[in-house]
């Protein structure tokens, strides 16, 4: 896995390849149905593979090197079969591990530079050239033929300080089908202003900003914030959730706003899939 390559810089490369990977393990957009048994709650079993790429291979464990933990699921029948095209876009875990670490370790090894050459190196590695890259999976059921499963990614490419992110997926399951839902299935199409309004209330709240306060005083990017498409349902009520640097910067973390459904419930579709 681990080779020796001429480094160059290239930021640009390093942002069209996140991209790509973003895109490449993005959940797809629509449900995807078909006849089987109801999906039990432990739908999950999971395990870990690990990857460690090292940039100087001949300095062994005084090399630099980044670190790979990936989580996936090795559920097996049509339930398994159904969330693996969801997380993975029709790759198998086996598959979608080795490309994702085909990528990171391209990435890896293009964009770091020493300023002397690399067979001259035998100095301690800099903490800024060693990366990790770690993704989870957890799943939860809020409710009767619900399952939520979310994909969690923790990362350090240099630099200051290292990311996360969080995708929720939302799964509706009974007798005959299965199908991830999306927010436009739950909520009325001439609702979403007034969800957006909700949302604001509660972020204003977080804030510690009263009513009618625009949110960038209270450390917000804009006063206003759209309606995410990254949402969960818990057992409480619709959940939103944005990573750092979405709406606001870094040191304010993941933000999560959860709606009760007592406060929605004039919004949702009639028939929609939510108990309360």
């Amino acid at each position: 896995m681990s080779k020796l390559i001429s480094i160059t810089r290239n930021p640009g490369r390093v942002l069209l390849s996140l991209l790509f990977a973003l895109l490449l393990i993005s959940g797809c957009t629509s449900a995807s149905k078909s006849r089987i048994a109801p999906m039990p709650e432990d739908i999950l079993s999971k395990h870990t593979e690990q990857r460690v790429i090292l940039l100087y291979p001949n300095q062994g464990e005084e090399s630099p090197r980044m670190t790979l933990r990936i989580e996936v699921s090795d559920v097996s029948g049509a339930p398994g079969q159904l969330i693996q095209e969801l997380l993975y876009e029709g790759l198998g875990p086996q598959e979608y591990t080795e490309r994702l670490t085909e990528l990171y370790t391209d990435e890896y090894l293009s964009l770091l530079s020493l300023p002397i050459p690399l067979d001259e190196y035998d100095g301690p590695p800099a903490e800024s050239m060693n990366w990790e890259y770690t993704e989870t999976l957890e799943a939860s059921s809020p409710g009767s033929q619900l399952l939520v499963i979310s994909r969690n990614r923790e990362y350090y490419l240099g630099g200051a300080h290292g990311m996360r992110e969080k995708r929720y997926f939302v799964i509706l399951h009974d007798a005959d089908t299965v199908q991830r839902l999306m927010l436009e299935d739950l909520i009325e199409p001439d609702a979403w202003s007034q969800l957006e309004g909700l949302i604001l209330e509660v972020l204003r709240k977080q804030g510690n900003l009263e009513t009618g306060v625009p949110l960038s005083q209270g450390g917000f990017f804009e006063d206003m914030v759209a309606v995410p498409d990254n949402f969960f349902l818990t057992p409480q009520g619709l959940g939103f959730h944005w990573d750092p640097y979405e709406i606001a910067p870094y040191v304010m973390g993941s933000i999560e706003v959860v709606l009760p459904y007592k406060e929605i419930q004039d919004l949702l579709k009639s028939g929609a899939p939510i108990r309360f």
